[in-house]
């Protein structure tokens, strides 16, 4: 090769593009600069990747003392321009250990792209000190060296989302730091459903038998005692029915007479007798049901409350079936919260759960209560849709009939999952996924 340094500048330029990766750039760097000028050692460090490459070695090995060593001191001697540098340069035990690892005198020089972004330095250094048309050549080739590396070297994912967030501006890293702190904040997860407060254990009166209202004896709210007659029904058949069953009773009684006197002269009347005895069993026994339908026809309080029902002459003269519920009687300070959750609305809740009652006379002084059980299956309300009962025990206090809104409050989640959670669910349903 010609002796003369531009010839060698330009050879050692090609190489550079004809490099086909940034591992054998990194080797030119370090190894094929000796032909500008001579050097004992050199060592490439990128400033995102620390130490690529050093003279004279196949690979670095990450953990060895001279890969630390320059890793740690190539940092403080760096610089936008070419540099001189010496043992002096640095402080303490880098400065001590300096020749351990490099010759006296060594070179920096700064990789920059093509856009004066810096990239890396290049390190050569060597026993003799440094001449300038060696610093010139080398600083020359430097230039070039970044501008093929800029084109090479294409940096890990890790590395290029490590670079992207370095140059975001440092307040708006700590605005978006605020908001992933806030949007990560734990919340409890609540619903709001339609309420009303309720008897908690209320004994339900219903019809003993098919029959129609004659009369309503209670009114709404009336306080009742054990014992007290709470509605009648119409007891015209039933009092026909037993007047015929009591005549068809004394006839019988009075056949059994004749059969017992007639049986003293006519053996054949002995026959007879227990045939009367058991129709008079018969009439006695469908006048005693009579009887007691009669007496269940008036229908008493099993225990003391409040009578809890509509408007009385809604009821009056209405025919009712057996079963058919008619009125409650309830303890006014046992009480529960009913509300209706929509299938819609739906989240992991758990008996004892918090829930809070906002009544619509009271909205800004809410009830606590503790959640009872929420049902499985979606029933249909009283409005005609469909929802899930949810019941929840509270203290003695408000009174039955009061409607509100309660708020259900579930397990924590992220607030930014509480804010689009139903968003998210509608957009499901809506593209089927």
């Amino acid at each position: 090769m010609s002796d003369n340094p531009l010839i060698k500048l330009l050879g050692l330029e090609e190489h550079c593009r004809k490099a086909a990766n940034a591992t054998e750039l990194a080797f030119v760097m370090v190894n094929d600069s000796r032909a500008l000028a001579f050097y004992r050692q050199a060592a490439l460090y990128v400033d995102e990747e620390r130490l690529k490459a050093v003279s004279g070695v196949a690979g670095i090995e990450a953990g060895a003392p001279f890969t630390l060593w320059l890793e740690r001191v190539i940092p403080r001697l760096e610089t936008d321009s070419a540099r001189l540098a010496a043992p002096d340069a640095l402080s303490g035990p880098d400065s001590a250990e300096w020749s351990d690892w490099l010759p006296p005198h060594a070179l920096l020089l700064p990789l920059k792209g093509r856009e004066g972004k810096r990239l890396g330095t290049l390190l050569f250094a060597r026993d003799d000190e440094w001449e300038e048309q060696s610093v010139a050549l080398l600083t020359r080739a430097a230039d070039f060296y970044g501008a093929a590396w800029e084109v090479l070297h294409r940096p890990s994912p890790m590395t290029q989302w490590k670079q992207r967030l370095i140059a975001i501006p440092q307040w708006q890293r700590k605005v978006a730091a605020g908001i992933f702190l806030f949007l990560i904040f734990p919340v409890r997860l609540s619903v709001l459903a339609p309420a009303e407060v309720v008897a908690h254990d209320p004994a339900v009166i219903r019809s003993p038998l098919d029959g129609v209202v004659e009369k309503v004896l209670v009114r709404p709210n009336q306080q009742v005692a054990e014992g007290d007659v709470l509605f009648e029904l119409d007891r015209t058949t039933l009092s026909g029915k037993l007047e015929v069953a009591k005549k068809a009773l004394s006839t019988a009684q009075a056949e059994l007479d004749q059969a017992s006197q007639q049986a003293f002269f006519d053996p054949k009347a002995k026959g007879t007798l227990a045939v009367i005895r058991a129709r008079i069993d018969e009439r006695a026994a469908e006048a005693a049901q009579l009887d007691d339908l009669m007496t269940r026809s008036q229908v008493k309080a099993p225990r003391d409350g409040v009578a809890v029902l509509d408007d009385p002459s809604e009821w009056q003269g209405r025919p009712v079936n057996v079963g058919e519920k008619v009125l409650a009687v309830a303890s006014p300070n046992d009480v529960e919260v009913e509300a209706w959750l929509a299938p819609a609305d739906v989240i992991e809740l758990e008996p004892g759960d918090p829930v809070s009652l906002f009544l619509n006379s009271t909205p800004l002084s809410p009830i606590s209560a503790k959640l009872s059980y929420v049902t499985f299956e979606a029933i249909l309300q009283p409005d005609g849709t469909l929802g899930h009962r949810v019941r929840a025990s509270c203290e003695p206090g408000p009174r039955m009939g009061l409607k509100g809104t309660a708020r259900l409050d579930g397990h924590n989640v992220p607030l930014i999952y509480w804010l689009f959670r139903r968003p998210l669910a509608v957009i499901r349903a809506f593209v089927g996924m």
